[in-house]
């Protein structure tokens, strides 16, 4: 509902409009606050081409600020001022940027220019980057870096969208090319490409050099030394709130309106009150920190633009002339109610709404003309209803239409997030860090100690070095690195003792942790019998329908959405009931997989029940199927305890009747009153916030219909059901394109840190979590901010309100109403509000990992960069809170819940799958190998046969490794020689040869050699043949009693044919006495070979 003070509206977005129209320039228009930036954004969106409206982003920080600038809102700065189109466009920017200082216009634009051909050598592009500031990685990932492998270099510079790969060879660029950051793999070639600074301030050396005599020059009384700051500068260590000394770095920096000297400037009002107003911030912020003796600030009239400067601009800016409009109604059901008075003034009325259940209210009323809407310049009716961002009221002169939204006008906006329009692959770190403690399955507990190329045999290789007992060192051919695994003990409190290569202790545990593990596989094996007998009804849907569905999705779909759902359809097209975990961190779509599953149970004429751990997250759940569903003819019911009686009666009624096709609720949803007979698919989210009740209820049910779990961080018992293969498993772990890792920190509860993250959210437009999981000090929090932050607008949401209040405050979060929420845990679960990006959470030490990265992914929903504190009372916390608290900080990267679900696994032991009988074992052996000892257990006695081996080892006697010159970072090579490793078919080594090739260059004969050992492996794969050992006088193939016997034969057919040549000694090895220095050829012979036997 409207509720405007006034009828009587300023005409903003249009009498821009048509300024914009009636001049011969670019327009710079100058506004309030960042608010009003996005809301102009969203209104002149709608009367103009999204690409002729640019926002010039506020850099997001405080004035004397510990953070730095994020990158992508240099990136978006980069981009509008070394933007190169003449097309005529509308600039947006508020009163902060125009304090703010920036350097010259040649510091943003393209230095240099090379195009394919250009000679110049890899030396040579290298310094050049190197003296632009850019840092070397092993990986680019952000603007302002670079990395170099072989003969490529790869390049992010902030002009574009996405890095460089720029490939040189004899001194010439032969090859451009863009590539994703995520997977590393290039996307499209290009002739040429520029490059310029890496970032706004660089730390090269004469940058430096600049910085260090200006900070001396200004502080001359200070000494430098007890000035980190200073000191990490000095050093060219890139630093956090390194923008307190911007004018340092340059010899003279710009004002806004020197760098947009083209523009014609307009203004919607007077601005001088904004300019005081934030110049008086300024000053209040230069007084707080000022109490920072190690950390001396420069005066704020040396750091921002001079006020009277300022002013004295906005004096030479005409103001546009703004039309103002009557509107007669104040309710939108007045409106409505009133349609035969509407079709005789003939003026038109789109009705909006952001909200898909005011929506889908909005298209049940029985108005006769009430129309949907996606465009103003198709208007069937009269009354047209549109989903779309909050605007302000417009009024279409020409075209007599009005234009109003639902939401409250005077409540403060929520940016639009972009559509994602690429996927962003999180790669998932199997690799080990230096002294990390591992366990190889044939030698116990040791040290990983790296990478080493060893001589043996006057052949070069690299191997993974582990230290054990007594300084013993063993060296691990690559192609045994699936033998080796991180040690993962539940209490890592007491010193570990390494084992020792030449003792027999390992092998005795490893054999009791065998036996354990196969009777472990019994019990398993049992229940899973049990389930085997129960039938569910096979759920399938024509190809044509699905397609009609996805192709009304509006982002493009993952490759592991699509490889998820095609599983989960193959599963409820079973008569075996479905028991299958999605996992996915916060974000990744794990909703829309799970809406793709309902469709296709509702296609097959059975219901679905999607059952959530809070009224909240149903809700939300709700208008998300309302939304996605609203095309196809799909009846949607919500139970939870804001639902009326008489309503929740009809609903159950209705859902019985089979007139609802999906159910959305609570636990409400746990009682006898709902006939679950036509239910053929159950989705359950956060099935860990359930009691013991509840998921023996899901037991009941889970007899005769499919279930699907989505969680972003399975509980270990989750966990060791899907490592035991009871239950089944598919992993999201492609992140939305626009998503950005969130900073975390762990700091002591401090007044002053509440009062500049809260402060630094507000100014920005944004809005801020404040977990207080004590109902008791809820209040008193609220008092303690409102001393600090007096005009601070707060509300307070927890269990034990009641569900009117909660609803009220949660919509007036959501739509922006409130600076801040203080909540419990209650926020936990699935709550998605995008322009909420900082969150603090009290007393962090009382709280579990996986909850703990649950409250943090409601944070970071969008394009912002977004701030999450773990606030503790003291540094002294219990042993196990510090173990959990230094875990989410190590896992603060995109796509890290699953890291996160095992390291909750470590530290809390295995639940009831892995109880007290294999406790002692799991010590003894580490998780991870007792893991995969039974699960080698399971698929052993499922299948009553001797297990074939599906590694074998193939070795030519020549060296098979990846040189650290073609690529360099040993941590990238681990990776690579684990894929290699993992990989089970001849198109996937494929895929790493021309990646490797793409990232690095031509392959050197090492690299070759080891890539061809590893598709000879996978051809003799399952086969019996357990090695293939070759030197210059024979080559050695390794059988096992488990030899294919068609194979055995064709091996004897050859022998006949060919003793001299052939033969099979008592060591069970079939001899090919192929005498050849070059390995090469012997390869290609056995490759021969193997076509003949195979």
């Amino acid at each position: 509902m409207l509720k405007n003070k006034y009828k009587n509206y300023q005409n903003y977005s249009y009498s821009l409009n048509q300024e914009f129209i009636n001049s011969n320039k670019s327009i710079c228009i100058l506004v309030k606050d960042n608010k009003e930036a996005i809301y102009l954004k969203n209104e002149l969106s709608l009367l103009i081409n999204r690409n002729k409206i640019k926002v010039f982003p506020e850099d997001e920080i405080l004035p004397y600020d510990h953070f730095s600038v994020p990158n992508n809102i240099n990136k978006k700065r980069f981009k509008i001022i070394n933007d190169n189109s003449h097309e005529k466009h509308i600039l947006i920017t508020s009163v902060k940027n125009l304090f703010d200082r920036y350097p010259s216009i040649d510091n943003f634009k393209s230095m240099r220019s090379y195009e394919v051909g250009t000679k110049i050598s890899l030396d040579e592009l290298t310094k050049i980057v190197d003296s632009l500031s850019y840092i070397k990685k092993d990986n680019v990932e952000n603007i302002n870096e670079y990395t170099l492998r072989g003969g490529i270099i790869d390049i992010y510079t902030p002009i574009y969208k996405n890095p460089l790969r720029v490939e040189i060879f004899d001194d010439n660029i032969e090859s451009i090319r863009f590539f994703n950051k995520d997977n590393q793999l290039s996307i499209k070639e290009i002739k040429k490409f520029s490059i310029t600074r890496g970032d706004i301030i660089s730390f090269d050396k004469s940058t430096i050099n600049i910085f260090i005599d200006n900070w001396r020059e200004y502080f001359s009384d200070f000494d430098e030394r007890y000035c980190s700051l200073f000191q990490n500068i000095k050093n060219q260590i890139p630093v956090e709130g390194a923008e307190i000394y911007f004018p340092f770095f340059f010899k003279n920096t710009s004002s806004f309106f020197e760098i947009f000297n083209n523009y014609e400037y307009v203004k919607f009002e007077d601005l001088n009150s904004e300019i005081v107003s934030y110049k008086a911030f300024i000053d209040e912020r230069f007084n707080d920190e000022s109490n920072e003796i190690n950390r001396p600030l420069i005066n704020p009239k040396d750091l921002y633009t001079d006020t009277n400067e300022i002013i004295n601009n906005l004096k030479k800016i005409k103001p546009i002339k703004l039309e103002s409009f009557n509107f007669p109604y104040s309710k939108i059901e007045d409106l409505i109610s009133d349609y035969e008075e509407i079709l005789l003034n003939k003026n038109k009325y789109i009705i909006m709404t952001s909200n898909a259940d005011d929506f889908e209210d909005l298209i049940n009323i029985k108005s006769p003309n009430l129309s949907i809407t996606k465009e103003l310049n198709n208007l069937n009716n009269q009354l047209n209803v549109m989903l779309g961002e909050i605007v302000r009221p417009i009024f279409l002169k020409d075209a007599n239409t009005y234009i109003l939204h639902m939401e409250n006008l005077d409540n403060v906006i929520r940016p639009k997030n972009d559509q994602v329009t690429q996927s962003r692959f999180i790669e998932s770190n199997k690799t080990f860090n230096k002294n990390e403690y591992v366990i190889h399955e044939d030698y116990g507990l040791g040290r990983y100690f790296g990478l080493e190329i060893v001589e043996a045999d006057n052949k070069l290789n690299e191997y993974i070095k582990i230290i054990y007992a007594k300084n013993e060192v063993l060296y691990v051919p690559l192609n045994n690195i699936n033998k080796i695994s991180s040690y993962h003990k539940k209490d890592l409190s007491n010193s570990l003792q390494l084992d020792s290569l030449s003792s027999k202790k390992w092998k005795s545990k490893k054999e009791k942790a065998t036996k354990r593990a196969i009777d472990h596989a019994a019990e398993i094996l049992d229940i899973e019998s049990r389930r085997l007998n129960s039938l569910a009804s096979s759920l399938k849907v024509d190809e044509a329908i699905i397609k009609e569905f996805e192709d009304d999705f509006p982002y493009i779909e993952t490759p592991d959405q699509k490889s998820s759902f095609n599983d989960i359809r193959k599963d409820l097209s079973l008569i075996k009931p479905m028991n299958r975990v999605l996992c996915g961190d916060v974000g990744f779509g794990k909703t829309e997989v799970a809406m793709k599953s309902a469709f296709v149970a509702v296609n097959s004429s059975k219901q679905t029940i999607v059952i959530t751990p809070s009224t909240i997250l149903s809700d939300q759940h709700y208008n998300s199927f309302l939304q996605r569903f609203r095309n196809f003819g799909v009846s949607i019911g919500k139970l939870n305890r804001f639902v009326s009686k008489d309503i929740k009666t009809q609903l159950i009624n209705d859902f019985n009747s089979n007139k609802i096709d999906i159910l959305i609720g609570t636990h409400i949803i746990f009682n006898d009153y709902i006939n679950f007979t036509n239910t053929g698919l159950l989705i359950i989210d956060e099935e860990h916030k359930f009691g013991i009740k509840q998921k023996n209820f899901i037991k009941d049910k889970q007899e005769n219909c499919h279930i699907l779990y989505l969680s972003a961080t399975p509980i270990p018992r989750t966990m060791n059901m899907v490592f035991s293969g009871l239950k089944d498993f598919s992993f999201l772990h492609t992140a939305p394109s626009n998503r950005i890792n969130i900073k975390s920190f762990l700091k002591i509860h401090t007044s002053q840190i509440f009062k500049e993250a809260l402060i630094r959210e507000k100014s920005r437009g944004g809005q801020s979590f404040i977990i207080q999981n004590d109902i008791e000090k809820i209040e008193r929090t609220r008092e303690q901010i409102n001393e600090l932050l007096p005009n601070f607008q707060i509300g307070i949401a927890h269990g034990r309100l009641n569900k009117r209040d909660i609803k009220k405050v949660m919509n007036e979060f959501k739509n922006g109403s409130l600076d801040a929420l203080i909540c419990t845990t209650i926020v936990e679960m699935g709550l998605d509000i995008p322009n909420a990006n900082t969150m603090l959470i009290i007393n962090s030490q009382n709280f579990g990992l996986s909850q703990l990265h649950q409250l943090r992914g409601r944070i970071g929903r969008s394009n912002r960069q977004a701030y999450c504190y773990f606030l503790i009372p003291d540094i002294e916390i219990p042993k196990i809170s510090r173990r959990r608290l230094n875990s989410i900080m190590e896992n603060s990267n995109l796509g890290e819940g699953f890291m996160i679900a095992q390291e909750d696994l470590e530290i809390r032991g295995g639940g009831e799958m892995l109880g007290e009988k294999q406790s002692g074992h799991v010590n003894n052996v580490g998780m991870s190998l007792y893991l995969s000892m039974l699960n080698k257990a399971i698929n052993t006695s499922k299948s009553k046969q001797i297990e074939l081996e599906n590694n074998p080892e193939v070795n030519f006697n020549d060296s098979a490794y990846i040189d650290s010159s073609y690529l360099p970072s040993p941590i990238e090579r681990l990776k690579v020689y684990r894929k290699i490793e993992e990989s089970s078919t001849i198109d996937e080594v494929n895929n790493i040869s021309k990646n490797l090739i793409d990232r690095c260059g031509a392959m050197p004969i090492e690299v070759h050699n080891l890539i061809n050992n590893k598709k000879i492996g996978i051809r003799i794969s399952q086969t019996g043949i357990k090695s293939i050992k070759s030197n210059i006088k024979n080559t050695n193939f390794n059988l096992s009693i488990a030899l294919n016997n068609d194979i055995l034969n064709k091996f004897i057919e050859l022998i006949s044919k060919n003793s001299d040549i052939y033969s099979i000694n008592k060591e069970d090895k079939f001899i090919y006495k192929n005498k050849e220095i070059d390995s090469e050829i012997r390869r290609k012979n056995v490759n021969l070979l193997l076509d003949e036997i195979l």
